[in-house]
């Protein structure tokens, strides 16, 4: 099985999370949540991996804003009248990353600007997925005078070959984003299950009609060449959230209904 270069360095280097938990949400909620949830959580891990499904129910459950560069991006892309739209488009279809010096203004502004708009305005915690993605970037990020410093970083951990089955048989909702997946997968004691619309066709969120599509940047010779780009680049910044004493590991070994507790109380324990 071959795993992704973070998964050596998180075996010797910090915990490990192996996710088999009997608890349910609720029970967790009840025993270590106290409002509000003001912790800054980031979430890293390679493309796939599931950072945007676990971060959007985290989100519900706290009430709190997920944040995912990757959307801001896409949809700066579908905007006509977007000057930086073409420059973006040119990088994502390639399974290039934005560099820096077109990504950062333009990622804290969208940051801020979500979190100054947030329906909590109790809660200053907030998920973010999908950035940074490079360790200069991670140390703009952590030295940001308004207050990015992140509480805690989760690195989820899935093996590359699930990833690319995941990603080419994940399907979005092209009215509202929604994600599913069409998968199931099955391999050496892990067990997917997919995320399928409860009507065949029809989005379980804003119930649009054959909106169910596949993203440009999900196909397989995209992906896989992410994936490459993602592990030159992630040592770097795993050794950076280490040292710094706020990077957890969560082994994600099966779906997302069986491993959320687990990854509730990870959020809320830190541990």
């Amino acid at each position: 099985m071959k795993r992704l270069a973070t998964n050596i360095i998180q075996r010797r280097n910090f915990h490990i999370n192996k996710a088999h938990q009997s608890e349910s949400v609720e029970t967790i909620l009840e025993n270590y949540y106290t409002k509000p949830f003001n912790k800054k959580i980031l979430l890293i891990g390679a493309p796939g991996s599931g950072k945007g499904t676990y971060a959007s129910r985290a989100s519900k459950i706290f009430s709190i804003p997920h944040i995912s560069s990757g959307d801001f991006i896409r949809q700066e892309i579908s905007n006509p009248n977007s000057k930086l739209a073409q420059q973006f488009n040119s990088f994502v279809l390639e399974g290039k990353l934005v560099p820096d010096e077109i990504v950062y203004d333009f990622i804290i502004e969208k940051i801020q600007s979500t979190l100054n708009n947030s329906n909590n305005k109790q809660s200053e915690g907030f998920l973010l997925d999908g950035f940074p993605r490079n360790l200069n970037q991670a140390k703009k990020l952590q030295s940001n005078p308004n207050g990015l410093k992140f509480d805690l970083v989760i690195n989820l951990d899935l093996d590359e070959d699930i990833i690319v089955t995941k990603v080419t048989n994940r399907r979005v909702c092209s009215n509202c984003g929604m994600n599913y997946n069409f998968a199931h997968i099955k391999k050496e004691g892990i067990d997917m299950p997919p995320l399928l619309p409860k009507v065949e066709d029809v989005c379980d969120q804003c119930g649009a009609k054959h909106s169910l599509i596949q993203r440009e940047d999900d196909r397989e010779e995209v992906i896989r060449k992410r994936l490459k780009e993602y592990n030159e680049l992630t040592f770097p910044i795993i050794e950076f959230y280490k040292e710094l004493g706020i990077l957890r590991n969560f082994e994600v070994a099966g779906g997302v209904h069986k491993l959320l507790p687990s990854f509730i109380k990870l959020l809320l324990k830190g541990e």
